[in-house]
């Protein structure tokens, strides 16, 4: 009977060890392919220092767009020409979720500062949802460089930008993805009034963070610098932005 229970034991020990080993194995490839995603990628498209990967032929109207992300992402004091900025089409749910798990929104920028995008209609210029509708409203240039000027704040701050606030994190990719001053006037009254636009959680939209990311750079004076060198409260700014009575 000890014989045969000892004999169980070193069977199961060495499913197990295969099992481990397996596993190790997979997770040692998915992370290879996270760092470097090109060899699922079999297209690409460069201008200057962003290159743009899919899966199949891209349109003539990506490199017009592949322009615009430069042109906006250029603006920001964060940009470096030196370092190269990659951005994924994935065409699949499942191609996205393999290399972003757990990620509910349009883009992504890992660790590695690698940016996904969940899903495109390059040809109009437009992300797609879950289900391969369109989204409305922003353009497909508008989400890559929101999520590069992630991966370009990543660069510039290393691991302090995890320890920024969100709207600091969402507001600044915003800000310089739209490329555009902020009404801050306006911005306010649409604050106080409660406009669904400026809630986050509702809208999906950042409207809110770019208006206080906005307020600090446009009306305090703050260098992008100086608005992520440190977490900021966003209550505390947005009390300052309501009682600023000069706007």
């Amino acid at each position: 009977m000890g014989v045969a229970k000892s004999s169980a034991r070193a069977h199961w020990g060495k499913v197990a060890s295969r099992g481990g080993a397996g596993f190790f194995s997979l997770s040692a490839a998915w992370l290879a392919l996270t760092i470097h995603p090109q060899p699922l990628f079999a297209y690409s498209l460069r201008r200057d220092n962003v290159v743009l990967y899919a899966r199949a032929p891209l349109p003539s109207a990506a490199g017009p767009i592949l322009q615009d992300v430069l042109q906006r992402v250029s603006r920001s004091p964060l940009y470096d020409p030196a370092r190269e900025q990659h951005a994924f089409l994935c065409d699949s749910e499942a191609l996205y979720s393999f290399l972003v798990p757990f990620t509910h929104g349009s883009g992504k920028t890992n660790p590695f500062g690698n940016v996904f995008i969940r899903g495109a209609d390059v040809a109009n210029d437009r992300v797609l949802d879950r289900e391969g509708r369109e989204k409305p409203g922003r353009p497909l240039a508008y989400f890559i460089a929101h999520e590069v000027t992630h991966a370009m704040t990543m660069d510039r701050f290393g691991f302090r930008f995890h320890a920024l606030a969100p709207f600091q994190k969402e507001g600044y990719a915003d800000y310089a993805a739209r490329a555009q001053p902020v009404d801050l006037r306006a911005g306010r009254d649409a604050l106080k009034s409660g406009a669904f636009e400026m809630d986050p959680t509702r809208s999906g939209l950042y409207d809110r963070y770019r208006l206080l990311v906005a307020y600090e750079l446009q009306r305090r004076g703050l260098s992008v610098e100086q608005l992520l060198a440190v977490p900021l409260v966003q209550r505390e700014v947005e009390a300052q932005l309501r009682a600023d009575t000069a706007l």
